[in-house]
């Protein structure tokens, strides 16, 4: 069965509210792909399982957000759908 993430997958829109002052957070993409250069090219179930989350046991795509007032960064979990296909 495969799995993919909805906002990745423009499917559907995450939002979040900064814990610090209570704006709205920007979701910035995956989390691994801010790990460094070529992070974005590697291939995602292998940087999953040395980024520290159980993110691919548990069928979920960590991503960054950022405050766009106060600029604090927190990471949060979107849940997998399974994808579709033949």
């Amino acid at each position: 069965m495969a799995f993919g993430c909805p906002v990745c997958n423009g499917l559907r829109e995450v939002e979040s509210l900064c814990p610090a002052c209570g704006d709205k957070m920007a979701d910035t993409g995956r989390l691994e792909d801010t790990f460094d250069d070529y992070s974005p090219y590697r291939e995602i179930d292998d940087v999953r399982m040395t980024n520290g989350y159980v993110d691919l046991e548990q069928n979920v795509c960590m991503h960054l957000f950022v405050c766009t007032r106060c600029g604090r960064e927190t990471v949060h979990g979107v849940e997998e759908e399974e994808l579709g296909g033949p």
